[in-house]
């Protein structure tokens, strides 16, 4: 685990910027926030496989957030908040339709120009056939479903009691007709045809067969999933529109003009209409840590890290932690007035400070693993939130956290003595000084095969070798199936995976999966394997230790990525796509994902308007981890890089990064170089303690760092870095 200190990170942020705040907190004191939060988790209608845990501590966690941890000066009131869930305190009834649709209309009817409106739906959603022909261009309505849904009998009534898309649309509308913001996010899903090839215990996916809400007898049954399954084996490419992009679930932002008077919409979703998405206990690694719907825990998060961000940023921050979370799926979508400020702050300096509070001789902050502290954090004691780190009178070490509040008592460090508690100054604040990053991969083993036993006996020795192994290049967790992972094994038969070519091997292989356990073989896209000899043991060794080595390395620039706190914004980096077929060139947006096919080319302009000089390093990861170092340059201050970097070839197919690595170059220095990255991806077909810098940083993670050590930034000759990631998705051409 590498740390970074934030104590140069810090330097200039001694004072907190009021240009514009003025005017800010006026706004904000005029306004008033409201909020709706819709949690179901148990269907009468469904079956009991059916029914969901996390939605109720979705709801739970964002009651308490917004009451407690929205940064100053915006408020929730607890009077407009409203929350429908069951056993959740401060509920106000079951989420049922007509309770959804009321608190949406009285919503419409309270609400004044300027007002902010914060949505959040978690629970189950789904498809049907179109009632009515309408503005759906795949026959489906999506649909959400209040716990009081009842079986689909027509396609007239649809599935009785569900919110349609144009439903809630509508309801929005409504509501920004008077003027106000609306920020609508749903931890949902609608449809999915993912293949999980290995049981994940820990996850549960949010996600209800359209047989599983047909009612009537045996032949309605019948009839109705055959017009279901007409509907959308004739939609085509289900999920994106004609020109390959991604569709939201609910079409709820405008497509042409509309009045200045209406509010503004941001809207974000969990998955594209073609996937689902998961909920599990989080944080990862937290003992008896309860499920939460992951779109929600991370889009908190992040909130929680830096709540001063713009929604596209947010957006940006929730796809890279998903990335260093190796989730190649599902595909978050984030549409609507992305370039506003979450909750409609101004721009300040974002530090990760809050106040020290003493009660009972114990010490408190109300911050938690929401905002990465863990057990063992360090925070700096500052006599005032304007204090800069070198007035630091001691620090505070994390002792338990929860989601949103630590119990913190001093410690001695950076050669300062441990305070009394009751010597911590008044109105003292705690300043986070590390953060950690952790490059440990966590690995689940294979579950036993029927029939493919030995293979998978000899697999597991194999990985108990290569856990304790020296000087391999990676460093790995083991956990038994099933168990919370970023990479799973399985040892199963190609032609034993649904969909799977006419001439696909009956031998034995070694799957490389996903944290979500699923393998597909559309696309073009096919996980790593390996065939397994049991004749030649060593052969296996080797092969596994290769491709641990590679996923390993690839997946460290995502972690870092996902804890680098440095935003250069004074260095613009964009990329873009040309198309083969197109002249022009179009923004490669980090908050979207693009699907891009072979021909397509990506263009990078940089602009570094700093007064210093900044390293630039370009990488592209490949869905089969490997890593091409495309440019490395310095640009001096006011200076562009602007050129072509590479074009898409047919040789791999699925969710793959550009990695934009920047760091600042103190005069005389060495140009960064991060060609050392570089490595060929695995095979997926059957052929067989202390960094001192980012820089040193990013040099371990070519040799497998060690999983806990520290990076310091105490002096102010320590360059910073930032990584940067702009995921997207290669498909072949039809």
């Amino acid at each position: 685990m590498i740390k970074l200190t934030r104590r140069t990170l810090l330097v200039g942020t001694s004072a907190v910027t009021m240009a514009g705040m003025v005017s800010f907190r006026a706004m904000a004191a005029s306004r008033t926030y409201h909020a709706l939060l819709v949690a179901c988790t148990e269907y009468p209608a469904l079956p009991q496989r059916n029914w969901l845990i996390g939605p109720k501590n979705d709801a739970g966690l964002v009651h308490e957030y917004l009451l407690k941890n929205v940064p100053d000066p915006v408020r929730f009131a607890p009077e407009n908040v409203t929350l429908l869930a069951k056993d959740v305190p401060g509920a106000k009834g079951l989420p049922t339709h007509a309770a959804i649709k009321a608190a949406l209309a009285d919503l419409a009817a309270k609400v004044q120009r300027d007002d902010f409106v914060y949505l959040h739906l978690s629970g189950h959603g789904a498809q049907q056939p179109q009632r009515a022909k309408g503005d759906e261009t795949d026959g489906l309505d999506e649909i959400f479903l209040p716990v009081d849904i009842e079986k689909w009998i027509n396609r007239d009534a649809g599935v009785p009691n569900a919110l349609v898309d144009n439903e809630i649309g509508d309801a929005l509308d409504a509501i920004r007709n008077k003027g106000a913001f609306v920020w609508a996010v749903f931890d949902c899903c609608h449809s999915g045809t993912a293949t999980r090839a290995v049981e994940v215990d820990d996850e549960l996916e949010r996600k209800v067969e359209f047989a599983d809400l047909v009612g009537g007898n045996e032949a309605e049954r019948a009839a109705a999933i055959k017009a279901y399954d007409e509907v959308t084996s004739a939609a085509g490419s289900r999920g994106v529109d004609d020109n390959g992009t991604r569709k939201p679930a609910f079409n709820l932002t405008p497509t042409g003009g509309e009045p200045i008077t209406k509010g503004k919409l941001v809207a974000f979703y969990a998955a594209q209409t073609v996937e689902t998405t998961p909920e599990m206990p989080l944080p990862k690694g937290t003992a008896d840590a309860p499920r939460f719907g992951l779109f929600t825990f991370t889009i908190l998060s992040k909130l929680a890290e830096n709540p001063n961000v713009t929604y596209r940023q947010l957006g940006q921050a929730v796809l890279q932690q998903y990335s260093a979370d190796s989730r190649t799926r599902p595909t978050p979508l984030f549409e609507g007035e992305l370039d506003a400020r979450v909750f409609g702050t101004d721009k300040t300096d974002g530090v990760m400070q809050w106040p020290v509070v003493i009660k009972d001789g114990e010490a408190t902050i109300g911050a938690g693993l929401l905002h990465r502290l863990t057990p063992g954090s360090k925070l700096a004691i500052l006599p005032s939130a304007l204090s800069p780190l070198s007035d630091a009178v001691g620090y505070l070490e994390v002792q338990s956290a929860k989601n949103l509040e630590s119990r913190v008592k001093p410690v001695e460090f950076d050669k300062k003595p441990a305070l009394k508690v009751a010597d911590i100054p008044a109105n003292a604040y705690a300043r986070v000084a590390e953060i950690a990053v952790d490059y440990k991969l966590v690995v689940a083993r294979p579950a036993a095969t029927k029939g493919l036993e030995k293979e998978t006996a000899l697999v597991n020795s194999v990985l108990d070798e290569l856990a304790t192994a020296k000087e391999t290049g990676f460093n790995i967790e083991l956990v038994e199936p099933g168990k919370s992972a970023e990479l799973r094994f399985a040892v199963m038969r190609e032609n034993a995976v649904p969909g799977a070519a006419k001439d696909a091997t009956d031998k034995p292989a070694l799957w490389f999966l996903p944290a979500s356990g699923d393998v597909t073989l559309k696309d073009g896209s096919k996980p790593p394997l390996i065939i397994i000899h049991m004749d030649d043991r060593q052969k296996l060794v080797e092969a596994t230790t290769r491709n641990l080595r590679t996923i390993f390395r690839a997946t460290g620039l995502s972690r870092l990525a996902a804890a680098s706190d440095y935003k250069p914004e004074d260095v613009d980096v964009q990329f873009q796509v040309k198309r083969r077929d197109k002249d022009g060139l179009e923004p490669l947006q980090a908050s979207v994902v693009p699907r891009v096919w072979p021909g397509d080319e990506v263009h990078v302009l940089a602009k570094n308007s700093s007064d210093l000089l900044v390293d630039i390093n370009v990488l592209y990861v490949g869905s089969d981890y490997s890593i091409t170092h495309i440019v490395a340059e310095r640009l001096a201050p006011q200076a562009t890089l602007e050129e072509g970097l590479l074009a898409f070839t047919d040789t791999s197919f699925g969710m793959e990064r550009m990695i934009a690595v920047l760091t600042e170059a103190p005069p005389e220095s060495e140009k960064e170089d991060l060609g050392f990255l570089a490595q060929d991806g695995v095979a997926s077909a059957t052929r067989g303690t202390g960094s001192s810098g980012f820089s040193d940083m990013l040099t371990d993670l070519g040799m497998a760092p060690a999983t806990r050590s520290v990076m310091r930034l105490a002096d102010k000759s320590g360059p910073k870095g930032a990584v940067m990631i702009f995921p997207m998705e290669t498909v072949p051409r039809v």
